[in-house]
């Protein structure tokens, strides 16, 4: 059963639209308190090092809230990894859709790159950061959305363009999802100064360099 919240002053019951795409308009309030507060903490902490006990507290709830919800700390990693995820593939997919030059393909996976960067760095850390560990078990719908696979499309447009190096396009996607992850990485240690979408236009001619003929 439901404990009664410790509640805070800072956090509002009601939801409005600035909300993250996670959280779902029927999620009573001590949900989706638990889901921003345990995704931040997962993405700042890792899955590992967090515990129930912290992500109730921080949320203003008690243990039980959370167990109402999900059975194990796991299975709210998951769910939040999923939809994450998900997300993140459904967004490139639909800037990529249509595009007809390996260009205009990296301007849409850039365009949705610096969104989540800044809208929702949070998720765009805890997927990258747990890909390895969460993917085995996330469910069949979900491996049949690879974000490397998108990539990996734009890259062979690219290749048989002739804007693309002839090179093994694994290497390639590694080459430029690395580039993309760090960056992340750096701007979240505040190694970058200023907002992300400053260094779009420099990162863009630095992939392009990498994989340039």
């Amino acid at each position: 059963m439901l404990t009664s919240p410790r509640r805070h002053a800072n956090k509002p019951d009601a939801p409005d639209a600035s909300e993250p795409f996670y959280l779902k308009p029927g999620d009573p309030p001590s949900k989706r308190r638990i889901l921003q507060t345990a995704l931040r903490l997962f993405a700042h902490q890792g899955v590992e090092t967090v515990t129930v006990r912290q992500i109730a507290d921080e949320a203003g709830y008690t243990n039980p809230a959370l167990f109402k919800f999900f059975a194990t700390k796991d299975d709210l990693a998951l769910y939040l990894f999923e939809s994450c995820y998900v997300q993140l593939f459904e967004r490139l997919r639909t800037a990529m859709d249509g595009k007809t030059s390996f260009d205009t393909r990296l301007e849409g996976i850039l365009s949705v790159f610096f969104a989540q960067l800044e809208n929702d760095l949070d998720a765009l850390l805890f997927v990258q950061d747990h890909l390895r560990q969460m993917w085995p078990r996330v469910s069949a719908s979900t491996h049949r959305k690879s974000i490397l696979s998108l990539i990996r499309q734009a890259l062979k447009q690219g290749i048989e363009e002739g804007t693309v190096r002839d090179a093994n396009p694994d290497l390639l996607v590694a080459a430029v999802t690395g580039t993309l992850q760090q960056f992340a990485r750096m701007l979240h240690f505040k190694e970058f100064r200023g907002k992300a979408s400053e260094w779009r236009q420099e990162l863009q001619a630095i992939i392009r360099g990498v994989v340039a003929p």
